[in-house]
């Protein structure tokens, strides 16, 4: 029987929570929650408090919405100590932090997954069944103000990491800037070994807008996450249904012998690394402070 323990604030993963109830030899056992839960899912939440450190011992595998509650002993009393986790926010650490805890997750052969929740799911998936190098994504958003920098830019280079398995041999940045109007655009481009390229566009303007260009070897891809509409070689296509079943798909294999390789920690540390490379040109060569 996998014991499963949640933390955080658990209305945005009841989803998840639900399906966990259709995976054999699974249950949940307990949560350290944070703020009121909507009634919509009180039937998912029947579920005893526990006390977080007491919560961790008696699991095997926690789901994470909030990681600073764990930052940094609890985090790393969970992955010494064979806990597993799911982490669906990104937590706050320096690249070295990362690799100590790289270090120990080698060590207990614990499984650490974050969730890269970075395109809309439809979209995430239609690029997974789809991915050839050499490629190239070019993501446009368009906002009322300037993002939270950390944040924003952490999403988009864990996205570009995630799909190219590789650092950025190249990363350039520039910026438009004009305090008068307010107008602002901010573009990141970073270059991968395999002739790929993942190009990043802020503009700040008062009429929102988020949309994709993707193209990989034979295909070309456009597509609007608002409307989620999207064009394979200028004909609409219809994505595929999104994946609904991450967690639950994953403790399938909890069992088996590759189970510590869906950890994606040494991701994470790269997407560190590179983001502290990214902040030191944004300051350098653009107006973004």
């Amino acid at each position: 029987m996998i014991k499963v323990g949640l933390i955080g604030n658990l209305s945005s993963i009841v989803q998840q929570i639900g399906q966990l109830k259709n995976v054999k030899d699974v249950r949940v056992i307990g949560k350290s929650s944070v703020g009121m839960m909507e009634e919509l899912h009180g039937k998912y939440l029947t579920i005893p408090e526990f006390n977080r450190k007491e919560l961790i011992e008696a699991s095997d595998f926690l789901m994470v919405e909030k990681s600073r509650l764990l930052l940094p002993d609890l985090l790393k009393l969970s992955i010494r100590n064979n806990k597993h986790l799911y982490i669906t926010d990104f937590p706050d650490l320096q690249p070295e932090q990362c690799a100590e805890l790289i270090k120990l997750a080698d060590e207990a052969k614990t499984m650490v997954h974050i969730a890269d929740q970075s395109l809309s799911e439809s979209f995430q998936h239609w690029v997974e069944v789809n991915w050839k190098e050499p490629a190239y994504i070019s993501i446009f958003e368009a906002q009322p103000e300037l993002p939270e920098k950390i944040p924003y830019l952490t999403r988009y280079i864990f996205l570009a990491l995630s799909l190219y398995k590789a650092m950025p041999q190249k990363i350039r940045v520039s910026g438009i800037h004009q305090p008068e109007t307010g107008f602002y655009f901010i573009n990141i481009r970073l270059d991968f070994p395999s002739f790929s390229a993942f190009n990043l566009e802020l503009l700040i303007q008062p009429h929102e807008s988020h949309n994709i260009r993707l193209v990989l070897p034979g295909q070309f891809l456009t597509g609007d996450f608002t409307s989620h509409k999207a064009y394979l070689d200028a004909k609409e296509i219809s994505l595929p249904a999104p994946r609904q079943h991450t967690v639950a798909e994953l403790l399938t294999h909890y069992e088996t012998e590759d189970f510590h390789a869906y950890s994606n920690l040494s991701v994470y540390h790269s997407t560190l690394l590179t983001l502290r490379e990214v902040l030191r040109k944004i300051e350098l060569f653009t107006p973004w402070k």
